[in-house]
């Protein structure tokens, strides 16, 4: 039989008997808040096992599975205390997670300041090789006019003058 954990409600003095029912002889008077463990259940009466090894029968009415008012009182203020620590904990954490937030706005606005300087300067050298390439192609242009034209007249002159010498003819008739 595996024994339960149970509080005495608060009240007077309980009184523990030796067997089920007020005929039988008071051994031991607990109070309230105590913790006992609940060993067997019959009708109103509870068996019962106290912190010294004590046991008898009480009434169950006594009994109560939540832990006394002054015990709850002490587990919530250690709660409570837990509580603040971890809340100035996360206040700490938050403010320097502000500090970092800040720190990291401010580098990432010079970051993005230098960036658009870079990419104007890109921009700007990009338009110069542009407008360089664009000059180069009128230039190329015009090397080919005139080597075309260069190679007509080459031919030109070449025809004129490499038939040898002609015979002029009348043009009368």
């Amino acid at each position: 039989m595996s024994a339960e954990i149970k509080f005495v409600r608060p009240d007077i003095d309980i009184p523990v008997r030796r067997g089920q029912g007020e005929k039988y002889k008071i051994i031991k008077f607990v109070k309230d808040g105590n913790q006992l463990e609940l060993l067997q259940e019959s009708g109103n009466w509870a068996k019962v096992r106290l912190t010294g090894g004590t046991e008898g029968w009480m009434l169950k009415r006594y009994l109560s599975d939540d832990k006394p008012p002054l015990e709850q009182v002490r587990e919530l203020l250690k709660e409570n205390e837990e509580l603040k620590t971890g809340n100035a904990k996360l206040t700490r954490d938050l403010k320097k997670s502000k500090e970092l937030q800040e720190a990291s706005s401010a580098e990432l606005e010079q970051l993005q300041i230098a960036t658009e300087e870079k990419i104007a300067l890109s921009l700007n050298e990009c338009n110069k090789i542009k407008d360089e390439y664009t000059a180069s192609q009128e230039v190329n242009k015009i090397m080919w006019f005139f080597s075309g034209a260069g190679v007509l007249l080459a031919g030109w002159l070449i025809g004129r003058f490499a038939s040898g010498p002609q015979k002029k003819r009348n043009r009368l008739p």
